[in-house]
């Protein structure tokens, strides 16, 4: 009968700068002082754009990895997203009259 040996699960260096991105990307689309996204800034909005991407593309590595802990990889998806979450926010408030289209 042999016992097989489970490797212990940890966070990798991947795990701690997906975490690193996402909360950047969230200072940079909701926290007033650090925003550059959606300020009529084309260059605040690419650099929000290519974080989001990293931010998504280093999470979903780190939660498809079989050696890791999942609880940060999910926390920086989550903060990645802030980009597409802020928008879709703006939108529902759009639609039920909260905010007006037009300045």
């Amino acid at each position: 009968m042999k016992t097989e040996i489970v490797p212990k699960k940890t966070y990798s260096i991947i795990s701690y700068i997906s975490l690193l991105i996402g909360v950047l990307c969230f200072l940079f689309v909701f926290i007033t002082p650090t925003r550059i996204a959606n300020v009529g800034n084309v260059v605040g909005d690419y650099i929000t754009v290519a974080l989001t991407v990293a931010g998504i593309i280093l999470s979903s590595i780190t939660i498809t990895k079989q050696t890791e802990k999942k609880g940060i990889a999910i926390i920086s998806i989550i903060l990645s997203l802030s980009l597409f979450i802020f928008w879709i926010i703006t939108i529902i408030l759009l639609f039920t009259g909260q905010i007006s289209f037009a300045p």
